[in-house]
């Protein structure tokens, strides 16, 4: 099997639940490796390997401690606050101040980059799998597996799937302890199919049927479009190359599967909604976000995270007129992506113990119920994630959760920000009507496949 796809979906522990940081939660603006790299590397053992997990002594020493701690989701600076807040109750000498960049721009990973570089970063940060490795590889990251092996809080191994612990794990070294995961489901504005007299989307819509009835949603003279085309990988064409049997890495890394025809259908079916005019074009879509039609209530439906529950639940204009349903399929076949968080120490901290004490607890199912309740994220541990589901009962948030065993793995790699920049490049021009989709995928399997094969030798 060539398409790297979720594989832990089993031992979610219900039905057909189980969980790719990113974003989009994933986060996946560019960071340059070099300089981060050669100012960090040389510290990584003396200031990993020698330091263990002490986290009665980190609370106990009465020391009073200060811990920075970076973040970048907007709808998460709230319950991030009353995590640091409850970390503080139970270890008073330690205070956690929250620190929100965005990230959207890239701006969460320069910053980071810059202040590493520098010797001033936030003793606690948050970590995806699209920058695992130049921050593992740059030596900017402590390792964490005294800590893990020795607490009574986390069990890396049963508490977490498989698949977001890995992200962070190299050559045995923990380096992140997950903190949540992502998947996608369509929205629908209940109101604008109520006025147009068309039933709501279902949990067994096939594409066509999301189509069809997109066809009677539009409203140019309204307004109203009734599905977008957005040019983004993990809430668009990601789930539908996965849906279509395509992939984008191989098992083994060192080719990709952009120019596989599968993968092709899976791109040319967003394409075609913007041809028909069911979808404003890739221009328009970049001045006025797809979210920001929905929220106003000019668009009928839209491919949406799971993070974006908050934000659309605290629209006052919105929360009592929308639902949600899993993703349509293709022939038959479902498919979504995946994307996950860690939680990470940076190597030089002034306070390795009482950072690792933090992240411990974090990854805790103290600190885990604390950020499920809260209705943002799915929190990564297995006894955790339907309290993501239980924080909107008027949803039908378990479309996010049902889908999980066909979902593609977000794809990562060591070459990951050079391949995603190449893929926006090509596909843009797809989307724009400048080259076909399968000159456009072919195009980045040439120049995508030898960054493989060097990287992967």
């Amino acid at each position: 099997m060539k398409k790297r796809a979720w594989k832990q979906a089993a031992a979610l522990g219900m039905a057909a639940m189980m969980a790719m940081g990113l974003t989009a939660c994933s986060g996946s603006g560019s960071t340059s490796t070099t300089a981060a790299a050669s100012k960090a590397a040389d510290t990584t053992a003396a200031a990993g390997a020698e330091q263990t997990t002490a986290a009665g002594n980190a609370a106990g020493s009465g020391e009073n401690v200060t811990l920075r701690f970076a973040i970048w989701g907007a709808s998460q600076q709230e319950v991030s606050k009353q995590l640091a807040d409850a970390f503080h109750e139970k270890y008073p000498n330690i205070t956690v101040e929250v620190e929100f960049t965005p990230q959207n721009t890239g701006e969460y990973w320069t910053k980071l980059e810059s202040s590493c570089t520098g010797g001033s970063a936030p003793d606690v940060f948050w970590m995806n799998g699209v920058h695992a490795d130049t921050y593992i590889e740059g030596g900017m990251m402590l390792p964490l597996t005294d800590m893990v092996k020795n607490s009574s809080v986390i069990d890396i191994e049963k508490d977490y799937p498989s698949t977001l612990s890995n992200l962070y794990i190299r050559d045995g070294e923990v380096y992140a302890i997950p903190k949540d995961f992502d998947t996608i489901a369509l929205w629908y504005n209940k109101k604008i199919f109520d006025d147009a007299g068309v039933a709501y989307p279902s949990d067994d819509w096939t594409w066509d049927d999301m189509v069809e009835a997109a066809r009677k949603l539009t409203d140019k003279e309204k307004g109203i479009y009734g599905i977008t085309s957005e040019f983004g990988g993990q809430q668009y064409y990601y789930p539908t190359i996965s849906a279509n049997g395509g992939y984008i890495l191989a098992d083994d890394y060192k080719s990709s599967g952009y120019d596989d025809p599968n993968t092709m259908k899976g791109v040319q079916c967003w394409v075609d909604l913007i041809e028909e005019g069911l979808s404003p074009t890739l221009e328009q879509l970049t001045d006025t976000s797809s979210s920001t039609l929905f929220e106003s209530g000019r668009l009928a439906m839209i491919w949406a995270g799971s993070w974006n529950t908050a934000t659309y639940m605290k629209n006052e204009q919105l929360n009592t007129i929308v639902d949600v349903a899993e993703l349509p399929s293709f022939n038959g076949q479902k498919g979504n992506c995946i994307n996950g968080l860690g939680i990470g120490v940076y190597t030089n901290t002034k306070h390795p113990e009482e950072a690792k004490l933090f992240v411990e607890w974090l990854g805790s199912k103290e600190g885990q119920e604390i950020q499920g309740k809260s209705g943002t994220v799915i929190s990564a541990r297995y006894d955790c994630q339907e309290l993501f589901t239980a924080a909107y009962p008027q949803l039908n948030l378990q479309a996010y959760l049902k889908q999980v065993d066909v979902a593609m793995l977000y794809p990562c790699c060591k070459v990951t920000n050079e391949m995603l920049t190449i893929e926006g490049d090509y596909l843009k021009q797809a989307y724009t009507g400048q080259m076909s989709v399968e000159d456009a995928c072919r195009a980045i399997a040439a120049e995508v496949n030898p960054l493989l094969e060097k990287a992967y030798k």
